[in-house]
């Protein structure tokens, strides 16, 4: 897995360099061992392809072990790179054979994917095997679909990102935190290569929200979510990988914003407008607020600061409307600071307006 992100606001070098390096738990590749050896650890993220990924005769088996946890779901995919007959997986559970397949070559299908939600936790293993006697070089690969995968990588809403499924049987997986109160556009578009994306967005809770691939025989070079409101506040991921599981291809991914209130959580929002008659200030106050805060407001005049309030204020679910009133006399230009504070915080949002009362 390669990514690197593009950002709309400046970096320092410093901060643009540590975000380029890759990090301990991004996707790695590596060659087989050489043969003979069996159940060879097959870690998640990892993609085996090389020289001595390779099957010999119809007798031959690679294994491929890994420790699956009850209820994790995986994808497990394996790809042809070289050979004339087809290739097989088998996945075995600690006590049984829970799923077994192969490639069909003849009607254009070098490989062989599935996802899989372990009944069991313990050691799982991948048989490979051919169906006749050819030299076949194949790659696999592991991901974790939910929980999602440590070799994630976390993106933010209305920036750029580059990635590259750099071998058959990659993946690419990036979350993205969203909230109800917005709508979204999740899209990844093909910079080069002559393969097809595919995209599928999950759900907090493991769902998919949507998955489908580009078509570049007829000029779709996008694969796009649009207009997506989620169903709920939480963290989303978007899993990207070519078409068959069976080659390469660059692309740029984005999650923009369409409309509404995207940022994550936590968020929060204060203010302010005066109004002024007959002794009688009025402050008609917009309060938006993810978490619980205590209230406080101020009025100063003169040289005199007066507390107004000071109130629990409980989370709202979008921006309210609060109107309050104290009783003033005319006292020329006169303010009111008002703060949204918690505990761990302190101020987290605030407003300050003045107003022209007339002369005192």
């Amino acid at each position: 897995m390669r990514v690197a992100t593009k950002f709309l606001l400046h970096l320092t070098p410093v901060l643009f360099g540590l975000l380029l390096v890759p990090r301990a738990a991004l996707a790695g590749t590596a060659d087989c061992p050489i043969e003979p050896a069996s159940n060879v650890p097959l870690a998640d993220g990892e993609v085996r392809i090389g020289a001595n990924c390779t099957l010999h005769t119809a007798g031959d088996v690679d294994s491929f072990a890994f420790a699956g946890t009850k209820g994790d779901t995986y994808q497990l995919a394996v790809a042809i790179t070289s050979g004339s007959t087809n290739l097989c997986m088998t996945l075995r559970s600690p006590s049984s054979v829970v799923y077994s397949s192969c490639s069909n070559i003849d009607a254009g299908q070098d490989s062989v994917v599935t996802s899989q939600t372990l009944a069991a936790t313990g050691t799982y293993t991948i048989d490979l095997s051919e169906t006749s006697t050819d030299t076949l070089d194949y790659a696999v690969s592991l991901e974790r679909l939910y929980p999602f995968p440590p070799n994630e990588l976390e993106i933010g809403i209305d920036k750029a990102v580059t990635g590259d499924i750099t071998e058959p049987t990659d993946s690419n997986a990036f979350t993205f935190k969203a909230v109800t109160t917005g709508e979204y556009e999740v899209s990844a578009t093909l910079t080069g290569g002559s393969q097809d994306l595919c995209m599928t967005v999950y759900e907090p809770g493991g769902a998919s929200a949507y998955s489908g691939c580009t078509n570049r025989n007829a000029g779709q070079d996008t694969v796009q979510l649009s207009n997506f409101t989620p169903p709920q506040t939480g963290t989303y991921m978007a899993f990207l990988f070519v078409a068959g599981n069976d080659g390469t291809a660059p692309y740029s991914l984005e999650v923009a914003c369409i409309s509404g209130k995207c940022n994550p959580y936590p968020y929060c929002a204060l203010t302010d407008s005066l109004s002024y008659s007959s002794g009688t200030l009025t402050m008609n106050f917009t309060v938006d607020n993810s978490y619980a805060t205590t209230w406080n407001a101020w009025l100063t005049y003169q040289n005199t600061l007066v507390p107004l309030f000071s109130v629990a204020q409980a989370i709202t679910s979008s921006p309210t409307p609060i109107t309050k009133t104290a009783t003033l006399s005319a006292e020329g230009s006169v303010g009111v600071l008002s703060t949204l504070t918690t505990p761990t915080a302190g101020i987290t949002c605030s407003s300050w307006v003045q107003i022209q009362t007339g002369a005192p």
